[in-house]
């Protein structure tokens, strides 16, 4: 049995290192394998409005306005193909406001995401993407009349997936542009939370 035992843990162990060496001797073969980057751009609305609407009473019809949408990220190439990124994104106030009304809806996100590129001559290089994340939602919601007012906050946490594509535009070998156009979608308790997003960022390759 511990033969076994070890001949597993051998075998298990020696794939981890192959694959680490693999990795790294990918990564430095990759010029300035790291990168940093921010942007930022339009979130558009695309929410279920009925996860809020189902707070009121009386019947309401909800329609959110436009948000913020905000990243960081970090990532390395791997080679001319594929890169990977650690992306943190929040999109600020999905809201809708009237007279006697306020809701307003914030997405937070941390997700770890995949780069396959197409390589082209020249500073143009487009990609697609694909990402799996852990999301928190916030809800606020405030109801007012003459005599008072009401507030309701609601906060879900869940998984989300996100695709899409873009370009990098390189400036220069170590500064570059990117434009790009994802979606973003909850999973589970947060499965209300949809949205494309349009955004513009810049980057630095060391």
């Amino acid at each position: 049995m511990k033969h076994h035992f070890f001949k597993k843990v051998s075998i298990v162990g020696g794939m981890s290192f192959i694959i680490c060496l693999l990795v790294i001797s990918t990564v430095q073969a990759e010029s300035d394998p790291f990168y940093i980057g921010i942007s930022i751009g339009p979130a558009f609305n695309q929410l279920d409005e009925s996860q809020a609407e189902d707070y009121y009473v009386k019947p309401v019809s909800l329609d959110y306005d436009s948000a913020v949408d905000f990243q960081l990220k970090a990532g390395i190439f791997f080679n001319e193909y594929l890169s990977g990124e650690l992306l943190f994104e929040y999109a600020f106030s999905f809201e809708d406001e009237k007279q006697l009304r306020t809701v307003k809806v914030d997405a937070l996100l941390l997700s770890v995401q995949g780069k396959y590129r197409f390589p082209q001559p020249g500073p143009i290089q487009p990609y697609g993407l694909f990402g799996l994340g852990l999301m928190n939602t916030q809800m606020k919601a405030e109801i007012r009349s003459e005599e008072n007012s009401e507030s309701i906050k609601e906060t879900d946490w869940g998984f989300s997936t996100k695709f899409g594509g873009g370009t990098d535009i390189y400036v220069t070998p170590d500064i570059f542009t990117s434009l790009e156009l994802c979606w973003t979608m909850g999973l589970g308790n947060v499965n209300h939370i949809k949205y494309p997003a349009f955004l513009v960022g810049i980057n630095y390759r060391f």
